[in-house]
């Protein structure tokens, strides 16, 4: 087999050996992440959602009359059984502490629940960050090896090009070498009939 054709056949099969479009492995995953955080959306506590509070409320409103009673009650023993201004200022007193003691709780469930939506949520944008690190690795990976192969394959076709170089240069030496003897054998020739 000639160098040329040796050449030519090389080229052929690496030409087959190109490594096929890039497939991201991290797409799926990515979009999955991206959506739950688009999901979370922005931080948003609704105390009439929260089961909690909701019991909480119950507890301390029950507390609370109870309080406004006994307060009102004690007002009353003081008075002698009647009924008194003073009787219903204390028991309001009472009432609103006990109330203020749920918008204590109210705070801290707002807190825990701020602190939960920000756990999850910078729980996802690390596993965001972590896949699309692996993606871009996994593309400049792709890219170099798709790099390495164009260089190869140029590598490939210059070799074809000089074997054909080469041989287009063997054939016109021989063309000139004929030509030379053709032209010697044009100017003998006439001698020969003479």
């Amino acid at each position: 087999m000639s160098r040329l054709s040796n050449a030519r056949s090389e080229l052929e099969r690496f030409e087959q050996t190109k490594p096929a479009d890039y497939q991201s492995k991290y797409k799926g995953q990515i979009d999955n992440v991206m959506g739950k955080l688009d999901d979370l959306g922005g931080y948003d506590y609704d105390p009439a959602a929260d089961t909690a509070y909701q019991q909480y409320k119950s507890e301390y409103t029950q507390k609370a009359k109870l309080a406004n009673q006994n307060a009102q009650a004690s007002a009353s023993a003081l008075t002698g059984g009647y009924g008194s201004s003073y009787g219903t200022q204390a028991g309001q007193k009472a009432y609103a502490a006990t109330m203020s003691d749920l918008d204590t709780m109210l705070d801290s469930l707002t807190s825990q629940s701020r602190s939960e939506y920000n756990t999850k949520k910078s729980g996802l944008q690390q596993e965001l960050n972590g896949l699309q690190e692996a993606e871009q690795n996994d593309y400049n990976k792709y890219q170099k090896d798709l790099s390495n192969w164009y260089n190869d394959l140029s590598y490939r076709q210059n070799e074809y090009n000089n074997a054909y170089a080469q041989r287009q240069q063997n054939v016109s030496s021989t063309l000139n070498g004929l030509f030379s003897v053709l032209g010697i054998a044009a100017q003998i020739l006439p001698f020969f009939f003479i």
